[in-house]
């Protein structure tokens, strides 16, 4: 069957069924997913309804709906512990999310342009995780940089309604590209080297480059 990859002895490994823009309509059931599916890909579809992040199969490690039309709430304490990789942006999920409980093995989160809001708390997320998109939606609160993963590689949290100041001493040296534009953080920064970090766009906010 087109879209779907099996192993040897028939399991099925892989679905994907993207790209089809207007002819790709309908819900999705994660429930009716074979169990044994690793790679679940509907990307930039017309998709619609709401999703339910417990009823992915246990073995998922890759997960992405990007481009579609899904409402709804992210309950993503429920996502199961096998996943390495999630995208569900360019959607339109509402409501707040936790970042608390996220699956230990968690490498990457993109919720890039949905109608999320609320405040984050970034200082539980998973050892290995390296990549968080949460650009353009309507998060608020301070963020604290404090306690980031050592793995961590890239976050994007612009076009948001983060306020506060920032303490970047801390950032983990794997970091190499912190994305806050556009948002209302105060106070006076002093970039680090070795990391391209974009803040334009905080019109309260003082930035001084170490020498």
């Amino acid at each position: 069957m087109e879209g779907v990859k099996c192993k040897g002895d028939g399991e099925v490994e892989e679905f994907r069924w993207g790209f089809k823009q207007e002819n790709g309509t309908g819900t999705v059931g994660f429930e009716f997913l074979p169990c044994s599916i690793k790679t679940l890909n509907m990307i930039l579809n017309v998709l619609s309804g709401t999703i339910q992040l417990a009823d992915l199969p246990g073995k998922i490690e890759v997960v992405d709906v990007s481009f579609n039309n899904l409402i709804g709430c992210l309950d993503l304490d429920r996502l199961p512990a096998a996943v390495r990789s999630v995208d569900l942006s360019e959607n339109k999920f509402t409501g707040d999310i936790s970042l608390e409980n996220l699956p230990k093995g968690l490498e990457i989160l993109s919720l890039l342009n949905n109608q999320l809001s609320g405040t984050i708390c970034l200082t539980s997320l998973p050892t290995a995780f390296q990549s968080l998109h949460l650009g353009r939606n309507n998060l608020e609160g301070s963020l604290d940089f404090t306690r980031l993963p050592t793995s961590i590689c890239e976050m994007v949290l612009s076009e948001n309604r983060f306020s506060g100041t920032i303490d970047f001493g801390n950032l983990p040296e794997s970091m190499w590209d912190l994305d806050v534009k556009k948002n209302a953080i105060s106070g006076t920064i002093r970039l680090p080297h070795g990391i391209v970090i974009r803040f334009d766009g905080n019109d309260e906010l003082t930035v001084e480059r170490i020498e």
